[in-house]
């Protein structure tokens, strides 16, 4: 299963279609909030709701099912209520945010927590970064875009 992963494009759409247009292949696109946009204008990514999405109706947190177990993605603007016992009861082995608009991978047991930085206003010295997983049953290989 091929993932694509953007955060924090803030109202960038053109790049958001750029990435769609470089990643063919995959499955699903996500958005990990402070799109800036309606889901008409964000499709085809499915978004959780940034703490700029003001008026959007995108929900706080999504739960994805892939091969390797559940990928929760929250915005990550409210991380203080996520801890690991919200991840053991959502059965999730990926955890994805953003909000920092910085990229960021780490693997705490057989748990992956990813940030695919921001598309749009990089604060890490990039020129912007978004993430690409491929997914199989028995692991997550992952790589960083720069923009």
């Amino acid at each position: 299963m091929k993932i694509v992963i953007v955060s924090d494009s803030h109202g960038n759409r053109e790049i958001l279609e750029k990435i769609v247009l470089q990643n063919p292949s995959a499955n699903i696109f996500l958005h990990a909030g402070d799109s800036g946009l309606c889901k008409l204008e964000i499709s085809p990514y499915v978004s959780v709701k940034g703490n700029c999405d003001y008026e959007s109706d995108f929900p706080d947190k999504l739960i994805i099912k892939t091969p390797y177990g559940n990928l929760y993605m929250t915005h990550g603007n409210r991380l203080y209520e996520i801890n690991s016992h919200t991840l053991e009861k959502n059965n999730a082995k990926i955890f994805v945010f953003g909000h920092t608009h910085q990229h960021l991978v780490e693997k705490i047991d057989d748990c992956y927590i990813f940030n695919p930085g921001s598309v749009s206003l990089p604060r890490d010295g990039t020129n912007g970064t978004y993430l690409v997983l491929d997914i199989t049953s028995d692991d997550v290989s992952y790589k960083f875009i720069y923009l």
